[in-house]
């Protein structure tokens, strides 16, 4: 992408933006090769952000380079793309891989890492699923990946008992008994942020109970929901779920921090969450937590209950300003290579890790993530992740025609329908 298309892609607003100065990366030091700023997903004020900012600033003394962080948030994509545009992006970029990001490489927003990934000794260093799945279509890695997840189903057991519920569930069946039970005890039974991406993966994991993986992906990136026999079939079991009252009430307006809060709240025993929330678990709800994965129907395509399980949480990624660096940015990515660097992140923020670890430095003391790194791959089978398939522009569309099926009265062709409307026009 060049800087014009960059401009074009961007838009009138962000540009605008830029001129007045309100770029969240506009201000990158890119003729110092001492200084390197990076535009950050992580938020200082969470545990894995804290983390980041200790170990920046531990890198900092070590090497004589100083490193300015800029947070971005949730908006990290359009912050990138808008100082791209005015030639003022940051160095390096510390986000996941998803939606936009997808296409950065491939339109030349940031630079290919093959080569670094060899001559900076990383490849052996990182885990080999993780750089299967930061290499583009193109055959090109698009940064280094750093961290993954394990997305479970959360079972509160407390509160799973308190309602006669004796054993996690594994199939649907027995999802559908625990959900009445829980009901009657006037406790919700799944919480979901139907509104957002939190419900639009949920649906897409339920949909693909009777399909292959490669069927999966297929529908994924180009729809075809109406003419698929087995995604129709795991449409009709989703609104069973939904009917049978599985989701937790008006589930279609939840966003994923209300889904959060009806968990943690005790208001409702189970959730589908990630693994990078484990750090901010309250304690009283850690304690009662049990991870599984999410029940399957009969005749289903899987043979254990489902999980998603991937290295797209967060990677580093060399802008073209940062390219201009490569001894500093080689410096800087390499740190958080360390095993005791990576393994801090396992250790003090639950991170569950996209660098190889021996077994000491992926110790944690916190029960969840172990669960998730040892004992959920025993008793789970992963599903197909949509986040590398989705086209950009069919995901915002995909999310409203999810939301559309949590709601009531919708049904399966209805629903099926209106996710083929999200890949309307998209190449």
């Amino acid at each position: 992408m060049t800087r014009k298309t960059a401009v074009a892609l961007v838009g009138t607003l962000s540009l605008l933006a830029v001129a007045t100065g309100c770029g969240k990366g506009g201000d990158a030091t890119a003729d110092d090769p001492k200084q390197l700023t990076v535009l950050s997903q992580y938020l200082k004020a969470t545990p894995g952000g804290k983390v980041f900012y200790d170990e920046v600033a531990a890198f900092s003394k070590e090497s004589g380079i100083k490193v300015k962080i800029v947070e971005a948030g949730e908006d990290l994509d359009e912050s990138y793309e808008t100082s791209l545009a005015a030639d003022k992006e940051a160095d390096v970029v510390f986000v996941n891989l998803f939606d936009k990001t997808l296409a950065w490489t491939k339109n030349d927003a940031t630079v290919p890492v093959d080569k670094y990934l060899d001559d900076w000794g990383l490849r052996n260093k990182t885990e080999p699923q993780a750089l299967k799945e930061w290499t583009n279509p193109e055959g090109k890695a698009m940064g280094f990946p750093f961290a993954g997840f394990s997305w479970p189903v959360w079972y509160n057991t407390a509160l799973l008992k308190k309602a006669g519920v004796d054993d996690i569930p594994t199939t649907t069946d027995e999802l559908i008994s625990a959900a009445k039970k829980l009901r009657k005890a006037g406790i919700q039974p799944m919480a979901v942020g139907g509104n957002d991406w939190s419900g639009q993966k949920l649906f897409l994991q339920i949909s693909q109970s009777y399909v292959t993986k490669p069927a999966a992906q297929k529908l994924d990136a180009k729809g075809g929901y109406c003419d698929s026999a087995g995604a129709m079939k795991g449409i009709k079991l989703f609104t069973q779920l939904r009917d049978a009252g599985v989701f937790a009430d008006k589930a279609q307006g939840f966003t994923f921090d209300a889904m959060q809060n009806q968990y943690y709240g005790g208001k409702a025993a189970i959730m589908s969450q990630g693994s990078w929330a484990f750090s901010e678990v309250p304690d009283k709800v850690r304690k009662t937590t049990e991870l599984a994965g999410l029940p399957l129907p009969r005749g289903s395509a899987f043979d254990k209950p489902t999980v998603f399980t991937g290295y797209t949480s967060t990677g580093f990624w060399i802008s073209p300003n940062g390219d201009k660096k490569q001894d500093a940015v080689k410096q800087f990515v390499s740190h958080f290579y360390q095993p005791e660097v990576a393994g801090r992140f396992v250790a003090d923020a639950s991170i569950y890790p996209a660098v190889k670890l021996d077994a000491e430095h992926r110790k944690s003391d916190d029960p969840l993530l172990n669960s998730a790194v040892n004992d959920i791959p025993e008793t789970t089978t992963d599903a197909q992740l949509p986040d590398l398939h989705i086209p950009a522009a069919a995901n915002t569309p995909l999310i409203q025609a999810t939301s559309l099926a949590f709601g009531p009265g919708k049904d399966a062709q209805q629903i099926c329908g209106a996710l083929d409307q999200a890949y309307r026009g998209v190449q």
